[in-house]
């Protein structure tokens, strides 16, 4: 009898074959004649759920009808060149397949089956998967134990955590390494300066489980101390060591040390991670006196949290005349004022804290620069930041005098193989006419994750276009902005004092730099959309209500 022969090729065959996936039964949503050209509307679809249906370029597209970052609805958002801008955040998923393509999120839109039946009723067809959530992982490469090459990604936020994703979702099948100091997995830090209701499950981006399944090494505890970009070796404070093929450096940044005597005090804070957040809740009480230090985003974010979850005493000192004025302007900067005094916050500006004073328990006070002194069981600083690239002096590659490294449209350093991205990253900003800047925000961070990702990979090489976007949330009031840049003047439309307003930033040649607003969206994402597409906006075209700019992301782009 002849031994039994395996046919390779037909397994292999087999093995390749597309896996035939199941749908639903072909469901009408809607007429043709419904949704006009570059328009989105949200239709009702099956087992409750919602579509959300979007013409572009003559043809009819379904997709998921909510973000997947914050479930914001689509159907508010803009629809521009081939996609879909969330509403509240800016994250932006390709209309034919629904893959994210900017963030913030992780996650991609389910994408139905359309089909335009002779009459006009438009017909969609759901996989069935696609109906267990809202959300879809793009496909993700599977680790090849033969592929020899190692990507080390050092520091442990939003960037790496989307560098990661992206080199599995463009095919990396090599080892990939998270180089994280922290004690937990990748995490979403923008959240705790705002709440003290959370639970880390609540801003965990991914379980240990995705990291298993789809072969991402995560090495906490594992602060990087040494590096040498000529051996390209990445030394760990245990003394592992990590010999790399490439490196993504997104260590983002520290709190700075500021000139106060008795810094060291117990309960003195700094609120830049999560065990930072956990020691701070622990420590206020209900008749605790707070005080915060500064005016910046994350100062003016804590005390409103604190003064939100109990009912103590909170008093921000800051040397600023108004809180957040070099971001938002002097008008805005004085609203937030009026608001933070109405909310019962003591606001001290034009104010420095030159001293801490305590005992073998803590900080009992604060010495202020007019020799006043204030009770002070809590005292957080949060006055300034330090970019977390010591450990790369003498490595090789070239550190900028504040601790930044510069880094070109892809990314890429001066170095071969070595990438950096976050708020570390001296890199070109689009919308800014690509000036470098470092920029300290998570959208740009997990946005500069992607690009990097992409450009490791090699399969293709994409540039640094997305349009900064950022929000914050103060007692309920949220605002939006996107742009970027040194503005000259702000025109603002709305009432202001209501806090239901835009806000424009003007340069010295007239354009607009970045847009600012509360109550007003989508027209924060209209903007960034607007100037991601390489169109300019000027302080005339704001003064034609009879050709609203906003038209303009309907349109042929023009030259200027």
């Amino acid at each position: 009898m002849e031994p039994f022969k395996v046919d390779l090729g037909y397994l292999r065959a087999m093995q390749e074959k597309p896996v035939i996936e199941a749908y639903t039964k072909p469901v009408a949503v809607c007429h043709a004649k419904d949704v006009r050209e570059h328009e989105m509307k949200e239709f009702e679809f099956i087992h409750g759920r919602k579509v959300l249906i979007a013409k572009y370029g003559g043809q009819i597209h379904a997709l998921g009808n909510t973000c997947t970052h914050y479930d914001a609805p689509l159907h508010t958002g803009v629809l521009g060149n081939g996609r879909i801008r969330c509403p509240w955040h800016g994250a932006c998923f390709n209309i034919e397949t629904g893959d994210i393509e900017e963030c913030p999120g992780l996650d991609s839109l389910p994408c139905y089956k359309v089909e335009v039946e002779r009459g006009g009723l438009v017909m969609v067809q759901a996989k069935l998967k696609d109906l267990e959530s809202t959300r879809r992982l793009k496909t993700m490469a599977k680790r090849d134990p033969e592929n020899p090459l190692t990507y080390v990604l050092v520091g442990g936020g939003p960037s790496s955590q989307v560098c990661a994703e992206t080199l599995r979702k463009e095919g990396f099948t090599g080892r990939i390494v998270i180089v994280c100091k922290e004690s937990y997995l990748p995490y979403d830090r923008s959240r705790i300066s705002r709440r003290f209701d959370l639970k880390f499950d609540d801003i965990q981006y991914r379980p240990q489980q995705f990291y298993d399944e789809h072969n991402i090494e995560v090495f906490v505890n594992s602060k990087a101390i040494e590096a040498n970009v000529e051996e390209k070796l990445v030394i760990m404070k245990d003394d592992k060591r990590l010999f790399y093929d490439k490196m993504y450096i997104a260590t983002g940044s520290s709190p700075k040390q500021i000139p106060i005597k008795g810094f060291n005090y117990h309960n003195v804070f700094t609120m830049r991670n999560f065990d930072d957040w956990r020691r701070l809740k622990k420590a206020i009480g209900k008749n605790t006196p707070v005080i915060c230090v500064g005016s910046s985003f994350l100062a003016m974010e804590i005390a409103q949290a604190i003064k939100t979850y109990m009912p103590c005493s909170v008093t921000v000192v800051s040397r600023a005349k108004i809180p957040m004025q070099k971001k938002f302007g002097l008008k805005i900067g004085e609203r937030i004022l009026k608001m933070y005094k109405e909310k019962m916050i003591t606001m001290m500006m034009e104010t420095a804290v030159l001293e801490v004073i305590g005992n073998d328990l803590g900080v009992t006070h604060v010495r202020l620069n007019d020799n006043r002194q204030l009770p002070c069981k809590v005292l957080i600083i949060a006055a300034g930041i330090k970019f977390n690239t010591k450990f790369l002096v003498g490595c090789g590659l070239p550190i900028n005098a504040n601790g930044s490294i510069d880094a070109d449209l892809y990314l890429q350093s001066i170095v071969d193989d070595v990438y950096v991205g976050g708020d570390i990253a001296n890199a070109p900003v689009y919308s800014d006419y690509n000036h470098r800047s470092n920029i300290g925000h998570i959208q740009v961070a997990q946005n500069h994750g992607y690009v990097a990702g992409v450009n490791m990979h090699g399969s293709r090489k994409i540039e640094v276009r997305s349009v900064p976007y950022y929000t914050t949330t103060l007692f309920n009031v949220t605002l939006r902005c996107s742009g970027f840049g040194l503005f000259k003047d702000v025109i603002i439309e709305g009432d202001l004092e209501k806090l239901n307003f835009v806000a424009y930033y003007i340069d010295s040649q007239d354009r607009v730099i970045s847009v600012v607003s509360s109550n007003r969206d989508p027209i924060v994402s209209q903007f960034a959309e607007f100037r991601n597409q390489g169109r300019i906006l000027r302080r005339y075209e704001l003064v034609d209500l009879n050709k609203p700019w906003v038209n303009r992301l309907k349109g042929p782009i023009k030259c200027h």
